[in-house]
C-alpha cells in the first residue's frame, strides 16, 4: 500500500512538473535559430511584444512547411505585408486565392511579393524567399536566402541555411547542398531534418518533396529585373502550364495592380474560374462600354453578377462617390477595390 502511495505521488509529481512547462515561445525559437543572446535579441527586435511573437511564428512555421499553423497565425483582419503576404501564399496553396482575396488586407503587389531593397528591413527579407521557392523559381529564392543569411544577426540563421540547402538539392547541385547540410549538422536540432537530406540517400517522403518542385521550375534561361513578377511567373507557366500556383498569383497579379489590360491577356475564362475574376471582367468591359451579348456570352457572365454591377453603379451615381456607404455593401468586391484602394507613397 505504502509503496502504491510513494508511486502515485511520483507519478503526480511528473505531471505537476510536465504541465508547468511551457512551449517554447516563436520568440526564442528565433533567437535560438540565430545564435543571439537576450541582449541581442532586445537590441534588434525590441522587448517581447505579441506582434513580433506572431511575426517570428508565421516565417519559422512557413519555413518548415507547417501551413494550418501559419493560417491559425495569419487569421483575423491584419494588416501588415507579411501577414498578407503568408495568407495569400496559404490560399493559393489551396486554391483558393482569388475567392479569398477581397477578404483580407491586401497592399496592392507587395501581398504576393516581398521586395528586397535597403528599405526593406530584416524580417521582410527572411520571409522573402518563401513565394518564390514554391512557386519555383530556385533562382530568386536562392537570391533571396543568401540575402537573408547576409542581413541576418551574426550573419547566420538555420531557416535560410535549409532553404539554400533544399534549392541546390533541387537544382541538382548536391555539392553545393551538402556545404549546407555539414553547416546544419552542427545544430543539434537539425540532425534529422539534415539526414534525410543527404543526396543520393534521400527519404522517401523527401524525394517526393524535390521532384514535386523540380517539376515547377523553369525550363529555359531568362535575363529580368526583380521587381519583374509578371515576366517571370510567364515564363514559369510557359515552362509548365499546371503550375497552379503561378497561374493563381498571375492573374490576382494583374488584378491587385489594376492592370485589367493585361488581365484580359492572362485570363482564360474556359479555366479560370471565380466571382472576383468576373467582377474585374466587368470592369474592363464597362470602361470600353462593350458589355455586349456577346462579350456576355464569351465570358459566362451570370444575370446575377451583371445585376449586381448595375446596382453597383447605380449606389455609387446616388451617394455621389461616398466612400463609406459603398464599403459597407460592397466592401468584398473588386469594384471597391479597384475605385477606393489607394497606395500609401511615401
Amino acid at each position: 500500500m505504502r509503496l502504491n502511495r510513494i508511486f502515485n505521488l511520483f507519478v503526480f509529481s511528473f505531471l505537476l512538473a510536465s504541465c508547468s512547462e511551457e512551449e517554447p515561445s516563436y520568440r526564442h525559437m528565433w533567437q535560438e535559430a540565430h545564435h543571439l543572446d537576450e541582449a541581442g535579441m532586445i537590441k534588434l527586435y525590441g522587448e517581447p511584444n505579441e506582434g513580433s511573437e506572431n511575426v517570428f511564428g508565421v516565417i519559422l512555421e512557413a519555413f518548415e512547411g507547417n501551413w494550418d499553423k501559419v493560417g491559425l497565425l495569419t487569421e483575423g483582419s491584419r494588416t501588415s505585408e507579411i501577414h498578407a503576404y503568408y495568407h495569400n501564399l496559404l490560399m493559393a496553396m489551396e486554391g483558393h486565392l482569388a475567392d479569398s482575396l477581397m477578404y483580407y488586407y491586401q497592399p496592392f503587389e507587395r501581398g504576393l511579393f516581398l521586395p528586397v531593397d535597403e528599405k526593406s528591413g530584416q524580417l521582410k527579407i527572411a520571409a522573402s524567399s518563401e513565394v518564390w521557392f514554391r512557386l519555383g523559381d530556385m533562382t530568386m529564392a536562392e537570391h533571396s536566402a543568401m540575402l537573408a543569411q547576409i542581413f541576418s544577426p551574426n550573419h547566420f540563421g538555420v531557416p535560410y541555411l535549409k532553404r539554400l540547402a533544399e534549392i541546390n538539392l533541387v537544382n541538382g547541385q548536391d555539392e553545393a547542398a551538402r556545404k549546407y547540410l555539414r553547416l546544419l549538422s552542427g545544430e543539434e536540432d537539425c540532425r534529422d531534418w539534415v539526414s534525410d537530406r543527404i543526396p543520393g540517400n534521400e527519404s522517401k517522403a523527401v524525394k517526393a518533396h524535390l521532384s514535386s518542385l523540380r517539376a515547377l521550375t523553369h525550363k529555359s534561361d531568362m535575363v529580368h529585373r526583380p521587381s519583374d513578377y509578371r515576366g517571370v511567373l510567364k515564363s514559369l507557366l510557359a515552362s509548365n502550364p499546371d503550375n497552379a500556383l503561378a497561374r493563381q498569383y498571375l492573374l490576382c497579379l494583374d488584378i491587385l495592380t489594376k492592370n485589367l489590360e493585361h488581365f484580359i491577356e492572362d485570363y482564360d475564362p474556359s479555366r479560370d474560374k471565380s466571382r472576383l475574376y468576373d467582377e474585374a471582367v466587368l470592369i474592363f468591359l464597362a470602361r470600353r462600354s462593350a458589355i455586349t451579348p456577346q462579350a456576355i456570352a464569351h465570358f459566362g457572365l451570370s444575370p446575377e453578377v451583371l445585376q449586381e454591377f448595375s446596382d453597383y453603379n447605380e449606389m455609387f451615381t446616388f451617394n455621389q462617390g461616398a466612400m463609406k456607404p459603398m464599403q459597407e455593401k460592397y466592401g468584398r468586391t473588386y469594384w471597391f477595390f479597384y475605385q477606393y484602394a489607394k497606395r500609401n507613397i511615401k
